[in-house]
């Protein structure tokens, strides 16, 4: 711990005057916009080309396998390898992906070939960002001090929301405009994360030290996975973000089909994903409050009752906005549950595992994103959305009334 006067002092100063966090935060704003754009826009020029949900189910289920694939390794190597040049490495490859598609539209690809280019593009983009996402925390805990972070991982939430909420909508706009655009624009904004890894003064490290220590043997490399099979909190988490990010992959591309099926406009899908972003941004806003006041398991019950409220009412027959709107209510509480987990781990975690931690974390978290998305996608092609939309309200169901009976205490409330 810090003394007592050194540490009032980094308690007093806002975050808006650390240099460092600033640069980190806007760069990592643009990069996850350029994401979004590529999230709403791959799946239109799917529906637009070929109007089967299965096919759409099939492109973002890839992306999810290659993010899930890409979070163990990349948890490896920032802690033995140089952040600096894996932030470059992160930028590199998803810029490739959205150029790529660029270039490909261009040239008037069409079906198949235009399919697999997209699969492919997809999984490049989500290599790069597993790369950039393990960087989050071991980033935060040299750039931010440890009064500050609780604050700093709450403003990390409203960051993501805030690029939730614009990249949809400007993806949809882009899009109807001409469908190369958003892929243009997502290149431009992957340069984000490449402007951090230069402007960034604080050493991002790992320590030689580290690096000589953790990177002999295999062993070492599997010590976060051991670290979280060894504490129950962190083993029943492990299965609910397993759950509930699946279920979330299947309900986000749910809500792009039940709005393509009751005649949206891709530009009216966009603002139906923004108005469920908002939900989000509104959550990453009180999230400090709530994780302040709150505890780690009232806080987790009460989230997932709201995605039960929030995947029942999306079946109700509305415009895209209204839809958008009951989307909102299933993401409401989920920041504050990420900012209170997350907490926990920057507060508890050995700096030299914390990126085989968080990744072995996040590796089991998106372990069920691939079946979830293209089941969701299959059983709508099959059965129509209400079907797998029904299905998801139930698991969400199940995992509600799981949190009264089976889950953990956070030992740091």
């Amino acid at each position: 711990m810090l003394p007592g006067s050194r540490r009032a002092e980094e308690l007093a100063t806002p975050l808006r005057r650390n240099r460092d966090y600033q640069m980190w935060w806007s760069g990592a704003a643009a990069s996850n916009v350029g994401s979004y754009l590529l999230t709403v826009a791959a799946p239109l020029l799917v529906l637009e080309t070929s109007g089967s949900a299965g096919q759409a189910g099939i492109v973002a289920g890839a992306a999810a396998v290659a993010k899930l694939a890409g979070s163990s390794p990349a948890g490896t190597l920032v802690d033995l390898c140089s952040r600096r040049a894996l932030l470059f490495l992160a930028s590199a490859l998803q810029i490739l992906a959205a150029v790529s598609l660029f270039a490909a539209l261009l040239t008037g690809a069409r079906g198949d070939i235009l399919l697999a280019h997209l699969t492919v593009a997809v999984i490049v983009e989500g290599l790069g960002y597993s790369l950039h996402t393990a960087t989050e925390l071991p980033l935060l805990r040299k750039i931010v001090s440890e009064g500050q972070r609780r604050a700093a991982l709450s403003r990390e939430q409203s960051r993501k929301a805030a690029a939730q909420l614009a990249g949809p909508p400007l993806g949809g706009l882009l899009f109807s405009w001409s469908p190369v655009a958003p892929f243009l624009a997502a290149a431009v904004l992957f340069l984000g994360v490449m402007s951090v890894a230069l402007a960034l003064r604080v050493p991002l490290g790992p320590a030689r030290r580290a690096r000589t220590h953790t990177g002999s043997t295999r062993g070492p490399r599997l010590a976060g996975l051991r670290y979280v099979c060894a504490r129950r909190y962190l083993r029943y988490m492990l299965v609910w973000f397993a759950l509930v990010n699946g279920a979330f992959a299947g309900l986000g591309l749910l809500l792009v089909v039940l709005c393509h099926d009751r005649g949206a406009a891709p530009a009216e899908i966009g603002f139906a994903q923004a108005a469920g972003s908002a939900g989000a941004v509104l959550g990453a806003v009180a999230c400090e409050w709530l994780t302040a006041r709150m505890a780690a398991t009232p806080l987790l019950k009460a989230s997932s009752w709201l995605l039960v409220a929030g995947a029942v009412a999306m079946a109700v027959p509305a415009s895209a906005v209204i839809t958008g709107i009951a989307y909102a209510v299933a993401l409401f509480l989920t920041p504050a549950v990420n900012v209170s987990f997350m907490h926990h781990l920057v507060h508890s975690v050995p700096d030299e595992l914390t990126g085989r931690i968080s990744m072995a974390m996040m590796t089991a978290a998106r372990s069920l994103n691939w079946f979830f998305a293209m089941g969701a996608g299959a059983m709508a092609d099959l059965h129509g959305p209400l079907f797998p939309l029904f299905s998801l309200a139930g698991l969400f169901l199940v995992l509600a009334c799981a949190n009264h009976v089976w889950a953990p205490t956070n030992t740091e409330h």
